[in-house]
């Protein structure tokens, strides 16, 4: 700090002989930190000669996720899908999470540095998602990063069916097979639990539901996937890891005059669904209120149910949502990960994991610190500074600082120019 304390008593003695209010004095100060920083910063790369993996970190843009990332009519959305455009694996969740997993392999091929770099900002965002947020909004804001990253929508409304969604986004909508997904953002030995009334209208609304579940442990994210449907959901609720009856799940499917063991016999053996519905309704775990408002509305109205916002149903299913959103109502079921890994009937598969702490973030810029040239590093460090300039030229008060500023900006386009061309001359065609 000695040569900072030189430069500000120099600038003292200079001014010395003239009153220096408070606003003078701070304006000086920031003058004074901003030319000390610059030679700084100019020193300590001439004299390592090599950008590291932290400072490249550092100059690339930087995306927060937001809900907004879950609509695709969003400018949020409109603005990202370039970046997760990179990243392949078809319309397909293994194959989208494995696609992304690779670039922290050590022994991975990849060289192109427009994959390497949108890797990177989509880890970061990752990052902020899980660091950035509490606990109950990080689930949401999770739910928008799956979604861009799956090409997906976020899904908060009632359902043309009439129902609370369970589904909290559905994957590739605009393919032939969306697919509708249950996020669960996890610690490493917490229970999967969900509305069992929820479940009910879901499975008979798409015939299954992909539950995704997302498990943090300091460092990474552990993703694992299984997948309920209209045939193996009663033996996952009921069922413990042995094999035995679990007495929490048996009550949900027990129906009026019947033992849990008569029930589940009996539903089982309905011939259809539809007829398998109609029964479940039936069962202690499904909303008395939402089963009389849904009998009552199908009564009637012939075409369908209205719906209208100010719907008694409407409002009895808000109502379910807002007991179990507080965890002061509503029937869930439960499956710990020990039951989970257990049942060989509900397609479960563990996904990887994806790093999203700064240190783990940092190793795998390092990884390809070989394959990002100079000129990319100039590139962002340019861009950056030429948005901060551009913003000082704005927001000065004095204008010869404001001046000073936008000629910076104006050698940051040219910077910018030249670092570009040189990368798309050299740019392999991998991805």
């Amino acid at each position: 700090m000695s040569d900072l304390q030189d430069i500000l008593r120099e600038e003292y003695e200079k001014t010395m002989a003239e009153f220096i209010d408070p606003g003078a004095l701070m304006t000086m100060i920031e003058e004074t930190l901003d030319r000390t920083y610059e030679e700084i910063v100019v020193k300590e790369a001439a004299s390592t000669g090599q950008t590291t993996a932290k400072e490249f970190l550092l100059v690339l843009p930087k995306f927060v996720p937001t809900e907004a990332w879950g609509d695709p009519e969003s400018m949020e959305r409109a603005q990202i899908t370039r970046l997760f455009n990179v990243i392949g694996g078809g319309r397909n969740i293994s194959g989208k999470l494995t696609f992304l997993q690779r670039i922290a392999s050590p022994d991975n091929k990849i060289t192109s540095p427009r994959r390497i770099i949108s890797s990177l900002i989509i880890l970061e965002s990752l990052s902020a998602v899980v660091t950035s947020f509490n606990a109950s909004s990080a689930g949401f804001v999770f739910e928008g990063f799956l979604s861009a990253l799956l090409q997906g929508t976020q899904e908060a409304e009632i359902s043309a069916k009439g129902n609370l969604p369970i589904q909290d986004l559905i994957a590739f909508t605009e393919s032939d097979n969306p697919v509708p997904i249950s996020l669960k953002l996890l610690n490493q030995t917490t229970n999967i639990e969900g509305s069992y009334t929820n479940l009910i209208d879901g499975l008979d609304e798409f015939g299954h539901m992909v539950y995704i579940v997302a498990r943090k442990d300091g460092e990474s994210i552990s993703i694992e996937k299984f997948t309920f449907n209209q045939e193996n959901f009663i033996d996952a609720l009921t069922l413990s890891a042995r094999g035995r009856g679990k007495k929490s799940g048996l009550l949900l499917v027990q129906l009026p005059d019947m033992s849990p063991e008569e029930s589940i016999a009996t539903i089982k053996s309905t011939p259809t669904w539809e007829e398998r519905y109609d029964l479940l309704q039936q069962t202690n775990g499904y909303s008395e209120r939402i089963r009389q408002k849904r009998a009552d509305s199908q009564a009637q109205e012939e075409g369908g149910l209205d719906l209208d916002p100010d719907t008694s149903l409407e409002e009895a299913i808000r109502q379910e949502w807002d007991l179990l959103t507080e965890s002061s109502g509503g029937t869930q079921w439960s499956i710990s990960p020990a039951q989970l890994v257990s049942f060989d009937f509900v397609e479960y598969e563990t996904l990887g994991e994806l790093p999203y702490s700064s240190e783990q973030i940092e190793k795998i810029a390092e990884l390809h610190m070989d394959k990002l040239n100079d000129e990319l590093t100039d590139l962002f460090s340019a861009t950056q500074a030429l948005s901060e300039n551009i913003n000082k030229y704005f927001t000065f008060d004095k204008r010869d600082r404001a001046i000073s500023s936008g000629e910076r900006a104006i050698q940051n386009t040219q910077q910018i120019e030249t670092s570009l061309r040189s990368q798309i001359s050299d740019d392999p065609k991998e991805l």
